[in-house]
């Protein structure tokens, strides 16, 4: 399994993000150091939120049901975990045009910690693992819905 870090869905401070903290291991992939776990993380494309992702099991298996744990903190401030967002996660193939057999279930552990179940990558290729964060507020008697996405890209 490899990470392409040249995904056209990535942007630039998310790019930079991941190169300066980003500790990764995909299956003997890019960044692979021994047994450390695999650790995705990066800024949603307008800074908003960022994420981080943990498969399991690790690595991403092919045709094998897989969970993610995900921590959303704000991009603003990373030590601001977000609890009570709602997140969609996909798993998507460009090059095919089609995404995942199935749909993931989110559930929100509290502290800014959720766990997704139900991700199958059912056949080898480029995948974008997608996520897309929408957090509903009010602000002076205003219902205000923001939403931003990021997409990992792996190989199998």
């Amino acid at each position: 399994m490899v990470v392409d870090w040249s995904a056209p869905t990535m942007s630039l401070r998310s790019l930079t993000h991941r190169l300066l903290g980003l500790s990764l291991c995909l299956g003997g992939g890019l960044g692979c150091h021994g047994d450390q776990p695999t650790v995705l993380n990066g800024l949603t494309q307008r800074g908003v939120f960022e994420v981080e992702v943990r498969p399991s099991p690790d690595p991403i298996p092919l045709n094998v049901p897989f969970e993610l744990s995900v921590l959303l903190r704000s991009g603003a401030d990373s030590a601001q975990a977000l609890p009570g967002r709602t997140l969609l996660v996909e798993g998507w193939m460009p090059g095919h045009g089609h995404g995942m057999l199935r749909q993931s279930q989110v559930e929100d552990l509290g502290d800014g910690r959720y766990r997704v179940r139900g991700m199958l990558f059912h056949m080898p290729g480029s995948w974008e693992l997608r996520v897309k964060v929408i957090e509903t507020r009010i602000e002076e008697e205003f219902r205000v819905v923001e939403d931003d996405e990021l997409s990992f890209v792996v190989v199998l």
